[in-house]
C-alpha cells in the first residue's frame, strides 16, 4: 500500500476521533508499524509530533465550538480531553494568544491549525492568525493567468509589478494593511 495513503488513512481518524481519546495502536496499525516507529516516522516526515499535532487541531477546533456554539468552556475542555478548564485556557491562551472567555468578545485574532493532507509529498497548511470581523459590502476585481505550482514564481511577481502602479490598486493595497 501506498504509504501517503496510509497517512491520510492516519490523518482522517485522527479528524473523526478528536473528541475521544486517540489510540496510537491504532494509528500504528494503520501505517503497517508499530507506535514507536509511527510516532518517529511522523515526526521525521512533518516535523511535529503526533501528540502536537492532536493537541493544535483540538485547540484549533475548539474555538469554533466557543465562537459559534452555546457550549460553555468546561464542556469545550472536556469535550476535547482536557481534565480541568485550568489546564484548556491555560492551553488556549498559549495557542491562540487569548483566553477563551475573550472569544465572544468579536473583532479577535485567531490562529488556525490546518489538518495535513499527504500526496506524494507533504503538504500542509500553513498556521493562519487572522481575525473576524464585520465590514460593509465590497466589490473584487480581479485578473486571472493560468499557471501552475512550478510556475506562479515567474508568473505572479510581473503581474503585481504592473498592477502596484495602478492607483485605485494601490488605495486597495493600502487599505487592507
Amino acid at each position: 500500500m501506498n504509504v501517503y495513503k496510509s497517512l491520510n488513512q492516519m490523518i482522517d481518524y485522527i479528524e473523526s476521533h478528536l473528541m475521544e481519546k486517540i489510540d496510537y495502536q491504532v494509528l500504528a496499525k494503520l501505517l503497517g508499524v508499530n507506535v514507536y516507529t509511527m510516532e518517529r516516522f511522523f515526526s521525521l516526515l512533518v516535523n511535529i509530533t503526533i501528540t502536537e499535532y492532536i493537541r493544535n487541531r483540538r485547540l484549533s477546533m475548539s474555538f469554533y465550538d466557543l465562537y459559534y456554539g452555546k457550549e460553555k468552556m468546561i464542556d469545550v475542555a472536556l469535550k476535547y480531553g482536557y481534565e480541568n478548564p485550568t489546564s484548556f485556557s491555560r492551553a488556549f491562551q498559549k495557542f491562540h494568544g487569548m483566553k477563551p472567555s475573550e472569544v465572544k468578545k468579536g473583532n479577535v485574532h485567531v490562529k488556525n491549525y490546518p489538518k495535513f493532507q499527504f500526496n506524494d509529498e507533504v503538504k500542509m497548511g500553513k498556521n493562519l492568525k487572522y481575525r473576524i470581523c464585520f465590514m460593509d459590502e465590497l466589490t473584487l476585481y480581479g485578473k486571472g493567468q493560468k499557471c501552475t505550482e512550478e510556475t506562479i514564481g515567474k508568473v505572479a511577481p510581473p503581474i503585481l509589478q504592473r498592477n502596484a502602479s495602478e492607483t485605485s490598486f494601490k488605495r486597495i493595497w493600502n487599505g487592507l494593511l
